[in-house]
């Protein structure tokens, strides 16, 4: 039925992907832009705003992929579940955690990081 065709024939071994490396983002650099973007939008950060900072931006440090932005809220719910969960990371950026973070960082945007057919931003 197949003749001489070898199984790696029929299926080939996939290719090593390369891929870039993940970026450093944990500088002073990017520290400062926090800060100025923070004071543009009339935010002081505290020591609780730089903690979920950081971990979002170690998220990208340690993510090749990373455009789901329900995951990410999902993991950041757990990270900070006994300060709350959600509704700490609300009271902390009101116009939502992964909006406001990814606009002082100048990070990415995420898929469905907005819907606005319900009003909702993550």
């Amino acid at each position: 039925m197949y003749g001489n065709v070898t199984i790696d024939e029929m299926f080939p071994r996939a290719e090593v992907v390369m891929r870039p490396p993940l970026p450093v983002l944990k500088t002073n650099s990017v520290y400062e832009q926090i800060a100025q973007r923070a004071a543009e939008k009339s935010m002081e950060l505290s020591t609780e705003h730089m903690a979920v900072i950081d971990f979002v931006l170690d998220f990208y440090e340690h993510c090749d992929d990373c455009e789901n932005a329900r995951a990410l809220a999902d993991m950041m719910h757990d990270e900070f579940f006994p300060q709350g969960g959600r509704k700490y990371l609300y009271r902390l950026f009101p116009d939502g955690p992964l909006s406001t973070i990814h606009h002082l960082a100048d990070l990415p945007s995420l898929s469905s990081q907005n819907d606005k057919s319900f009003g909702t931003s993550f």
